[in-house]
């Protein structure tokens, strides 16, 4: 850990426009990281079969308690994405992994599969706080029961400033700030098994990141 704290610092002095936005993913992790850095500092293993080229895997992670893999995601050697995948035995752990989020970061949008629930949509059109907490709840029941939901967060701060001008999530990423932090949890079926994968991104930077690179696997 020093280790890469030392690094992190020798990267931000040596790059004056990333130092001075330090835009965070995941814990230590920052937006354009090299890859060289973190090679140094873990014992990272290539996983390019299991996502796309080039993202290098640290196996035995944890977050809240939960056992899981990390791996990092590089456009031109530099990191732009970090994703979590764990198992998850139970409702429990995937209700618990939701809190964990919620404490940093603000729902703005549900889906399964086809179909989706607009959160800034419905709540501007729903005055009634328990109807809209109802909606919330039976629309998750029936996409838990199928194992098949993925949430979007956006960071807090953010979502002060881009829910006041968006009535709807298409609208929360047009116009914004390169500095904005968010999170996919998808929940689905992997080999049988019930997976959770966390992606935490900056959305500008990461449409370039898979705009050039071919997708292995629907984080």
């Amino acid at each position: 850990m020093k280790r890469l704290l030392l690094l992190s610092l020798l990267f931000l002095f040596a790059t004056p426009s990333v130092a001075n936005e330090q835009i965070r993913l995941y814990k230590q992790y920052l937006v354009g990281m090299p890859k060289v850095f973190l090679q140094k500092s873990h014992p990272l293993e290539d996983c390019s079969d299991r996502y796309e080229q080039g993202t290098l895997c640290l196996q035995k992670h944890s977050l809240a308690g939960e056992s899981a893999e990390l791996a990092f995601r590089f456009l031109g050697d530099r990191l732009v994405s970090v994703l979590l995948m764990m198992p998850l035995s139970d409702v429990g752990k995937i209700k618990k992994m939701f809190h964990v989020l919620k404490t940093q970061f603000d729902l703005v949008l549900i889906e399964d599969g086809a179909d989706k629930f607009d959160i800034l949509e419905v709540s501007s059109n729903t005055f009634n706080k328990d109807e809209f907490t109802k909606m919330i709840a039976e629309f998750e029941n029936e996409a838990y029961q199928k194992l098949r939901i993925k949430y979007t967060f956006i960071s807090k701060n953010e979502f002060v400033t881009q829910s006041r001008k968006s009535q709807k999530f298409s609208e929360i990423f047009k116009d914004a700030p390169l500095k904005m932090r968010a999170v996919i949890y998808n929940v689905g079926r992997k080999d049988g098994q019930v997976v959770g994968t966390i992606s935490f991104i900056v959305p500008g930077v990461t449409e370039e990141y898979l705009d050039q690179n071919p997708i292995v696997e629907d984080f």
